[in-house]
């Protein structure tokens, strides 16, 4: 994998544990070729090192920020298969989405956070409140503050925070006013 982007001309790729990014910045009229002659090399480069492509978990994402005119997506093959595009993709653990908005994040979040609540829900009877603040602590915590730089300022943050008090009324056993 070192030699990857030393053999990829016209690109630029970050490359992180199994994943490969292309990062393409160009005008309408040079993606599409640009985007053909990258994803050749990239056949090229597998063959030649002796690697197989899951094209299944392959996808494409075309950012933007507003959508006031038709969002120009090019056509991507891979080895003969078609890339699909996404509007959200999980990338090292945070959905980033193709608007740039956090919420696909935040929604994953809520629910995985509700699941952690319910858990301390229900081993309220069977342990102690110092191992529930344990449980709060590893499980709750370590999910809300990974990212939390990212996605902390926006507006559905307002749905973690609900469950964030939620967690800890429970714990400590204050009713809501």
């Amino acid at each position: 994998m070192n030699d990857l982007t030393s053999n990829i001309q016209e690109a630029k790729l970050v490359l992180y544990a199994g994943d490969t990014k292309y990062i393409g910045l160009d005008k309408n009229e040079d993606v599409q070729a640009r985007l053909s002659s990258v994803m050749k090399q990239l056949e090229v480069w597998f063959l030649n090192s002796d690697l197989i492509v899951n094209t299944n978990k392959t996808v494409a994402m075309s950012f933007h920020l507003c959508q006031l005119k038709p969002l120009f997506k090019p056509h991507i093959l891979l080895l003969n298969t078609e890339i699909a595009y996404m509007y959200d993709v999980k990338f090292l653990g945070m959905y980033i989405t193709e608007n740039l908005s956090w919420q696909s994040h935040i929604c994953s979040l809520c629910h995985s956070l509700s699941k952690t609540y319910y858990i301390i829900k229900s081993l309220k009877n069977i342990l102690s409140n110092h191992m529930l603040w344990n449980i709060y602590s590893t499980y709750f915590q370590l999910q809300l503050r990974y990212g939390i730089i990212l996605w902390g300022g926006t507006k559905g943050s307002i749905n973690i925070l609900h469950i964030l008090r939620k967690v800890i009324r429970f714990i400590t056993g204050i009713k809501k006013s």
